[in-house]
């Protein structure tokens, strides 16, 4: 069916034109008064039979907006969340935080209270544009429907050009339902690019042949940019070990001998040592955050650094070299050049650490839940999309799930959301449905955005859940035993008023369900729901769980004591990583 001509679309029906012109395909949301003339332009068009973005209809709109961060992560498209005025748009605070510190393309679009009532206190009123400037890419307020277009058009390059981040666009109703008579040209002029210095580039390749001991430190840059084979084929070429941060995880395969792991806090013991003992780092698309640039981080080392975003150079840690450039173009001029380098003792070193990749875990009487991530590596050969949430159960997933693959790995990183795992699964499977998505998460993590089980039942996404059930906010729970002589009485999630106010005992019997993940399916009809305690029981149920054809949930009673090692506590050097 052709699609009806409209000399003077109203903005409602221009905002959903510009989005087929730019291919959105899918739009995760919720509804509300301020956006009710986009849903009913959206009804109009499905009624017509013309296509139209699936609108995937969350529960909450924080879910919404964790689901386009888990699209945008899995494919490499704009994410897009759609939301309503005031707590519409708030809601959405710490998903659009999220994509701003993990560099997420993403698009925010929000409804705003009629443009003649912007500063009446009116109902549902809240400036979305002063609270997401500091946590978001670039942000608008659409007043005025001859704007519209232009507006959406900028919004979605921003998101995907240079660095990538989140864009907001919040629209007054009045503009939704206005025709535009005149649409106006673009306003902004984006940042030119900055010419490739040859001589930088040069001068980093020259000293990755000269230093005795590199390490490339990867981060999310390499995914955003598409260049992961390239990396790899950059490793070979200079012989340099890799370790690739939690952003960057997937973009070289596991078993590569040349990789080491990921770096910092609970970071692999290869990528640790070498990070020690390099004399030349080279950081490629990364921020040296906290977790990873730990105390004397620098120290006795020479620091190279590229990235797009010229903020980051120098912002932590001082560089000897350095150049803003896009990852590929600098990889492409790298393999371009006739520059190789060796680097046979180093490298002989980095297998010998490797044994340690990851470390090894014990057995008893309860389930090890480095165990769980193993065995779902094993079953699913390191090839499912893996969504975590955030806490214990995602640091054991980056360690022991053997990556193949960029844009697998999808887990909230700078801001660490807890909640964040359920709803990005649901964008994961919408950006790559043909790939089994796996979403490990913790009983903490879990209850952040339970309710999004709803939008996985009604919409049947085949999404396999593993919950590391041990009763606890367990990372906070590992550090309260370091620093708080394990007083347990913020992070029990089996406590009730009648406990012992003062217990500080980690009971293994002690597993009052609360929720009882088990009972879900009686909650979210068509829901297959599954538990495992028992060490020997584990593949099998796994197996099984993998092997249904709709969503499954499965409640995995782990050892509650374990901890998550390799650790550097904090204010801690490389040097005193704790590993046992």
């Amino acid at each position: 069916m052709n699609t009806p001509v409209r000399l003077h679309p109203t903005g409602a029906a221009l905002l959903f034109d510009v989005l087929r012109d730019l291919g959105v395909d899918v739009i995760f949301g919720h509804t509300g008064g301020a956006v009710i003339p986009l849903h009913v332009e959206l009804n109009k068009r499905m009624r017509r039979g013309e296509p139209v973005p699936r609108f995937v209809l969350c529960r909450q709109e924080g879910g919404a907006g964790h689901a386009a961060e888990g699209y945008a992560r899995a494919s490499g498209r704009v994410g897009v969340a759609l939301a309503t005025s005031g707590p519409g748009s708030t809601n959405l605070a710490t998903p659009i935080a999220d994509a701003y510190k993990d560099s997420v393309p993403t698009v925010f679009i929000t409804g705003q209270v009629p443009s003649h009532a912007i500063g009446s206190d009116a109902f549902q009123e809240v400036d979305t544009v002063g609270f997401t400037r500091p946590i978001s890419k670039h942000n608008y307020l659409v007043r005025d429907v001859g704007d519209l277009e232009w507006v959406l058009r900028e919004a979605f390059a921003l998101a995907q050009q240079g660095r990538p981040g989140p864009v907001v666009v919040d629209i007054c109703k009045d503009v939704q339902l206005t025709q535009c008579m005149k649409a106006r040209p673009a306003r902004r002029r984006h940042r030119p690019e900055v010419p490739f210095e040859t001589e930088r580039a040069d001068a980093i390749l020259d000293a990755l042949c000269s230093a005795e001991r590199p390490v490339i430190k990867a981060g999310g840059g390499i995914i955003h940019a598409g260049a992961a084979a390239a990396l790899c084929r950059f490793a070979e070429r200079f012989e340099v070990p890799v370790t690739t941060t939690f952003n960057a995880l997937g973009a070289v395969p596991f078993d590569a001998p040349y990789y080491l792991g990921m770096p910092g806090m609970h970071g692999s013991v290869p990528a640790n040592y070498a990070l020690r003992d390099a004399d030349l780092i080279l950081t490629l698309g990364g921020r040296f955050d906290d977790r990873v640039a730990v105390k004397d981080f620098a120290l006795g080392k020479r620091i190279a650094h590229v990235d797009i975003d010229p903020s980051e150079i120098d912002k932590v840690i001082k560089t000897d070299l350095h150049l803003i450039a896009s990852l590929s173009v600098f990889l492409d001029h790298a393999l371009a050049s006739t520059r190789h380098a060796r680097h046979p003792h180093w490298l002989a070193q980095v297998v010998d650490w490797r044994q340690q990749l990851p470390l090894p875990f014990g057995s008893g009487d309860y389930i090890k839940p480095q165990a769980v991530v193993d065995t779902l590596s094993e079953l699913t050969a390191g090839n499912a999309t893996l969504v975590t949430g955030v806490g214990q159960h995602q640091m054991w997933s980056a360690q022991y799930y053997r990556f193949q693959r960029p844009r697998q790995w999808i887990s909230s990183g700078g801001l660490g959301t807890m909640g964040f795992g359920l709803p990005a699964a649901i964008g994961a499977w919408y950006a790559a449905p043909d790939l089994p998505v796996v979403l490990i998460d913790g009983d903490g993590s879990f209850q952040m955005n339970i309710q999004e089980l709803a939008t996985v039942v009604a919409n049947a996404i085949p999404l396999k859940m593993f919950v590391l059930n041990n009763s606890f906010l367990g990372m906070v729970r590992q550090w309260e035993d370091m620093m708080d002589a394990g007083h347990h009485y913020e992070t029990c999630l089996a406590r009730r008023e009648d406990c012992d106010p003062h217990c500080t005992k980690i009971d293994q019997t002690c597993r009052r369900q609360l929720p009882n993940l088990l009972g879900l399916k009686y909650v979210y009809q068509r829901l297959e729901t599954l538990r495992v305690k028992d060490p020997q029981d584990l593949r099998a149920v796994l197996d099984q769980a993998l092997a249904l054809p709709g969503p499954v949930l499965v409640d995995v009673w782990v050892d509650k004591t374990e901890d998550v090692l390799p650790m550097v506590l904090p204010g801690g050097r490389l040097d005193t990583m704790i590993e046992s």
